[in-house]
């Protein structure tokens, strides 16, 4: 009786605790376990567990509190840990949902090395999710020889290649502007890897007529 009067007086007590919390000392008889081994219990001596998590340096954890007929549901952890582990997974949902569409922008005229440069932000981005808009304008007397600028944006699209993949493509008189995509899911079954940006992977296309200055 007077045992009972204890394990009241222990919940009134720690009504304030927010699952989950440390057990320090019986709050209520008996809880179902999940033990250091992993091992279901569905009814174990608190008092028992206390000394099992001592023992192990672990801590005995409250994930649901008795309700009613129920009893409370507990696991022998490293709490540090799992509180770790949670924060990581919370933070990895956060970034799943801040999702952002982000825009690169080309010259036709854009040197080699700026291309390797802007590549490596771009698979960056679709690494982490984000959608990539590559934009690409042609001014003057490009609008003329804008077949190269198209050229020029396909090599730019390859070299996504193992990063992302393109989504949707819009083409003007003067613009490109190519949407693209993380790949959902990578063959590693073919060895298909992601690939260093390389300036071998850019063409170029001879045009005397044009001077190429990167604008």
């Amino acid at each position: 009786m007077i045992q009972n009067w204890r394990n009241i007086r222990n919940l009134k007590n720690n009504a304030g605790l927010v699952c989950p919390f440390v057990v320090k000392f019986v709050m209520f008889e008996n809880t179902r376990l999940i033990d250091i081994n992993g091992q279901f219990h569905p009814s174990f001596k608190v008092a028992d567990a206390l000394i099992l998590a001592r023992d192990s340096d672990l801590q005995l954890v409250c994930f649901n509190r008795p309700e009613g007929t129920n009893l409370a549901f507990c696991k022998i952890i490293n709490f540090n840990k799992w509180q770790y582990a949670e924060e990581k997974k919370r933070k990895k949902q956060q970034l799943i949902g801040r999702k952002e569409t982000k825009e690169i922008k080309f010259s036709p005229h854009i040197e080699q090395n700026d291309i390797i440069h802007k590549m490596r932000q771009v698979n960056e981005f679709l690494d982490e999710g984000d959608d990539v808009i590559l934009f690409m304008q042609a001014r003057g007397r490009d609008k003329i020889h804008f077949d190269v600028a198209e050229l020029k944006m396909n090599d730019i699209v390859k070299m996504c290649e193992g990063h992302g993949k393109e989504s949707s493509r819009k083409k003007t008189n003067d613009t490109i502007t190519v949407r693209m995509a993380k790949c959902s899911k990578i063959n590693t079954s073919n060895n298909v890897q992601k690939k260093e940006i390389t300036s071998d992977k850019i063409s170029v296309v001879p045009n005397p007529k044009i001077i190429y200055t990167d604008i």
